[in-house]
């Protein structure tokens, strides 16, 4: 059953990642990407391609919009080299890291839980991730994430479900300390 109204989602949103299932489905286990800088997380619908086809005189004969895909920005702050060669599947060697590839070759699952119950949050269960590591003197090595769906595997799996955040949910997430 649906809600009539949702409770504003602004605020500290906590977001979790992990390795997306093999048909695609929202992994099972799924970890806090760590602590965000604050006003970086958006999360938007991406419209997909337009294809157009006109007549002479420019005149619109026929018109068909793609499906679109979601786009999840988000800044990871107080990154370690451990967390940033968690990212990349690499390990960490004698406190360095050798950084041969900046590409998440894996999907990846995602969800970004609002703080508040009643707001609605989202679950991308089957992502490609775009990262880059970055250096600044104002806030010390910081990780930018883009996230964007692609289609499961499966097709019982949607690309993005909406979800209201119910009291049950506030208490799991406090009783583990995210």
């Amino acid at each position: 059953m649906a809600t009539a109204s949702a409770v504003t989602a602004w605020g500290k949103p906590t977001i979790k990642s992990g390795a997306s299932s093999e048909s695609g489905a929202l992994g099972t286990t799924l970890e806090d990407v760590g602590k965000i800088k604050e006003n970086t997380t958006s999360l938007e619908l991406v419209k997909g391609n337009v294809n157009e086809l006109f007549g002479e005189g420019h005149e619109l004969v026929d018109k068909m919009e793609l499906e679109g895909t979601w786009t999840l920005k988000f800044t990871v702050i107080k990154a370690s080299l451990d967390k940033i060669a968690k990212f990349f599947g690499l390990s960490v060697s004698t406190d360095k890291l050798a950084i041969q590839t900046t590409i998440v070759s894996e999907p990846r699952s995602y969800t970004v839980d609002p703080l508040h119950v009643g707001a609605i949050g989202a679950e991308l269960p089957y992502c490609y991730t775009s990262i880059t590591p970055k250096f600044a003197t104002a806030e010390g090595w910081t990780i930018e994430f883009e996230v964007t769906t692609m289609e499961p595997e499966s097709e019982s799996v949607a690309p993005a479900t909406l979800y209201v955040k119910k009291a049950a949910d506030q208490a799991s997430s406090q009783s583990t300390g995210k």
